[in-house]
């Protein structure tokens, strides 16, 4: 995501500043340019971002194109170090530090990473993610989003192909979470199409057997996943402290070590454990009247005691959601009461996760692209996974 806020950014500031020098000029010029062809070569990423002159293409996984891809991320990164960024002005001083910045973990990524070699989930943003875009934003009418959506329909097949050809040993979770997220694929193909089908019948019609076709293809790619990539997903899912260390400091774009982060951190914890220990104290007492002294000061057990109290009433399958539209109206009043920040007009709505995304976090927030005409933002829950025991369910949601 980083790469997609920065070129946002970066993008605004191409649009809203004049520059200021020959120099502002010239770096605006490879910005733009940079900018373009890497929304090109990622089109759902594009599509996010509400940038939508590539709505009908999906990200080319072939090893010609992530070769071509690296060439151009040097190219720019040769262009950025001939370029004497402490002569541009205002703005333009910072993004280059950030272009700077991004291109470089690009070539991380393509050079170090290589994410499509070990890790299938990157594959659902091109076999489910970019047709899930085009229903659930209203940018456009129906018809022409529909037509975009054919024609990323009829590109998955080459999308499958190519996952099949890199994926080589990933992580057995990786895999294992790919087959499920690709269940949840399927059905979006065949049935969560519908809100903007339904908009436009005769088109519907027509997309059917396209529809169907997608979804047997999908099917074939979840029995490979299964049969054939399964058995031999026996990679590491860890990076190693060497490309750890690496991609901690682009993830943060921060030079502090994770040694040093780790010891901030459990400063914090232990700060934060005294803080729910002081909380805790109080309806410990009122939960478990006459406990000695003793107990009282064991931190561990007053905490553990009392968090196990409250969980004994907890949303579940069937309530997490209104639980959480509950929680969101109830902070959100409670903002706009005391005037803490201010609260955007745009509407949020609180809906059940896809399938194709579970499995990765338990709920996230997907807001509009800075170039969306629809500011509508969706804060999607995930219940539990279907296969789950009822004990494990339960856990779960006390937890």
């Amino acid at each position: 995501m980083k790469i997609i806020i920065a070129s946002a950014c970066l993008l605004s500031l191409l649009i809203f500043n004049a520059p200021a020098n020959a120099q502002d000029d010239e770096f605006q010029k490879i910005a733009h340019d940079y900018i373009g062809q890497e929304l090109q070569a990622n089109p759902e990423e594009a599509t996010e971002l509400g940038d939508h002159r590539f709505d009908g293409e999906l990200t080319d996984y072939s090893a010609e194109a992530r070769a071509k891809g690296l060439a151009t991320q040097k190219e720019f990164r040769d262009k950025l170090n001939a370029f004497d960024g402490s002569q541009l002005t205002g703005a333009n001083n910072v993004d280059f530090r950030i272009l700077k910045e991004n291109i470089d973990y690009k070539i991380f990524q393509a050079e170090e990473l290589k994410e499509p070699d070990w890790n299938p989930l990157i594959y659902m943003q091109s076999l489910a993610n970019s047709c899930y875009l085009l229903v659930a934003r209203d940018f456009a009418t129906p018809e022409k989003r529909i037509a975009s959506l054919r024609q990323r329909m009829e590109a998955i097949p080459r999308v499958i192909a190519q996952a099949k050809a890199n994926l080589q040993h990933p992580p057995r979770v990786h895999t294992e979470t790919a087959i499920e997220q690709t269940q949840g694929a399927i059905g979006l193909v065949r049935e969560g199409l519908a809100p903007l089908l339904d908009r436009a019948p005769q088109m519907k019609k027509e997309l059917a057997p396209l529809q169907e076709k997608t979804a047997a293809a999908l099917e074939d790619y979840k029995k490979w996943l299964q049969t054939d990539l399964l058995p031999r997903s026996d990679g590491d899912f860890r990076l190693g402290a060497e490309k750890f260390r690496k991609k901690l400091r682009f993830a943060l774009a921060s030079d502090l070590s994770m040694e040093e982060i780790m010891k901030r951190a459990l400063a914090d914890l232990q700060q934060t454990q005294t803080a729910i220990y002081e909380t805790a104290f109080p309806l410990y007492k009122k939960y478990f009247p006459g406990a000695d002294d003793k107990t009282l000061a064991d931190k561990h057990k007053v905490t553990a005691a009392v968090l196990d109290k409250l969980a004994e009433q907890h949303p579940d399958d069937a309530t997490i959601v209104g639980y959480a539209q509950k929680v969101v109206a109830e902070a959100t009043d409670f903002v706009k009461q005391h005037n803490l920040v201010t609260i955007p007009d745009v509407p949020l709505d609180v809906i059940p996760m896809p399938e194709f995304k579970r499995g990765v976090a338990i709920a996230y927030c997907d807001s509009p692209g800075p170039l969306e005409k629809n500011g509508k933002t969706f804060f999607a829950v995930a219940p539990t996974p279907k296969d789950w025991s009822k004990e494990r369910k339960e856990s779960f949601f006390r937890e």
